[in-house]
């Protein structure tokens, strides 16, 4: 293969025509591990590549997919007697080729959409993205608002430029003043050099202020004046500097309660307030924890370069009915946990850990609208059931726990789909 600079950026594989891999380059033998690429072994690229079962790429030349949360370009290129893959980071492309945006449509992809909450929320997401007045995000922790920020940028016209971010949170005024304006030569002690903030850094592209609730009142007047005509001073210096940046900020806290309080400046929130989106907690979009549950899966497999483990019938039903007061982080840890102590080759209720449920986080009280009576009854009962379990994972054990028959409990967990019963 011939050197060179965009060479050495793309990862290239090689296989014949019946997936036995002929050969990599130093690129794809560090991207992917070493398990995984054995020479004249059949090759499983749909899984490698985390490509859809129902993606066919025998009938495409290209696709955008995901690898440990970076978007590449895999290229297809077809002879007679072998097939070669290219993979190349998207980030890089956007680089090479500013002039488009390479990521576009898909920049949303990274999301589970099953639940109409998301659903409605990238959709406001993509509307949103295109605009250029500031956009605040909140949501609980843990939700993905960090991620939610990089799509919306990657989304929008701005999406082949810079994305800077800075977490407000416990910082000090002059570390967030020199971080977002820079400062002049001399400004302090020990600055020699004159520093470029993450606003000039980002010129044309977005910056994303992060825990924006614990910006102090000085740096939130500051913020005010640069949002509403773009102009700023570094640290130091008397000029003035104009950048096109679009603000992006992002909090757990209700702001307006803030604002009653006299915490947080009543303009500045006005100003960010136009464009809002807000990330539903996981227990607001149950619907999406099956396809986060195999995103999660098959993302720890193809880092362990492993074949994914298959999920117990009961695993979902076990998972959806927590409360996740962690949200998608604390899934995706639960999940992360379990699969690095697993020995077989499927996952069950058995090897997750959940934390214990207290009463600040028993959510079923709170979805009990347009319910009958037996209804909530049987709604909390196949709550207890599930939570019980795991600590008495058959229905002889559970029975003795509850102090009911064998057979009343084996109906009910048979009832309930909670099938999995060793006795």
């Amino acid at each position: 293969m011939k050197s060179g600079k965009i060479v050495m950026q793309a990862a290239i594989i090689e296989i014949d025509n019946n997936s036995k891999l002929l050969a990599y380059n130093n690129v794809a033998k560090a991207l992917f591990p070493v398990n995984l690429l054995n020479l004249n072994q059949k090759f499983d690229y749909q899984n490698v590549f985390n490509l859809d079962a129902a993606f066919n790429l025998a009938q495409h030349d290209d696709a955008i997919i995901v690898l440990n949360s970076q978007f590449f370009l895999l290229q297809k290129v077809r002879e007679s007697f072998k097939i070669t893959f290219v993979l190349q980071p998207v980030e890089y492309l956007k680089r090479r080729l500013s002039k488009i945006n390479v990521v576009g449509s898909h920049a949303f992809d990274i999301f589970a959409v099953q639940s109409q909450a998301m659903q409605k929320l990238i959709a406001q997401a993509k509307a949103f993205s295109v605009q250029r007045e500031p956009l605040l995000i909140t949501g609980e922790t843990g939700t993905g608002k960090d991620l939610l920020a990089s799509a919306c940028h990657q989304y929008s016209p701005r999406g082949d430029k810079a994305f800077l971010g800075l977490n407000c949170a416990a910082m000090p005024d002059d570390v967030v003043e020199s971080e977002l304006y820079g400062h002049a030569a001399g400004a302090y002690p020990g600055a020699v050099e004159s520093k470029k903030g993450f606003f000039e850094q980002a010129n044309g592209g977005s910056v994303l202020l992060d825990g924006i609730d614990e910006m102090s009142f000085q740096m939130q007047t500051k913020l005010l004046r640069f949002i509403n005509d773009g102009y700023f001073r570094r640290v130091g210096d008397d000029n003035e500097v104009y950048v096109d940046v679009r603000i992006i900020c992002a909090t757990k806290v209700d702001l307006a309660e803030l604002v009653e309080q006299g915490k947080f400046r009543k303009d500045l929130y006005y100003r960010l307030n136009v464009l809002s989106l807000n990330l539903p907690s996981l227990k607001e979009r149950k619907d999406d924890i099956e396809p986060l549950t195999h995103i999660f899966i098959d993302e720890f497999a193809n880092k362990q370069g492993i074949t994914p483990p298959k999920v117990s019938q009961d695993v979902i039903p076990y998972l959806t009915l927590y409360s996740w007061p962690g949200n998608v982080r604390q899934l995706k840890n639960v999940l992360y946990s379990a699969l690095s102590q697993l020995t077989s080759s499927q996952l069950t209720v058995k090897d997750i850990v959940l934390p214990t449920i207290t009463s600040t986080q028993v959510s079923w009280i709170n979805d009990i609208e347009n319910k009958t009576l037996d209804e909530m009854t049987k709604q909390f009962e196949k709550k207890i059931l599930l939570q019980l379990y795991y600590n008495y994972p058959s229905s002889r054990k559970l029975a003795k726990r509850l102090g009911v028959s064998h057979t009343s409990i084996a109906n009910k967990l048979r009832n309930y789909g909670i099938n999995r019963i060793d006795d």
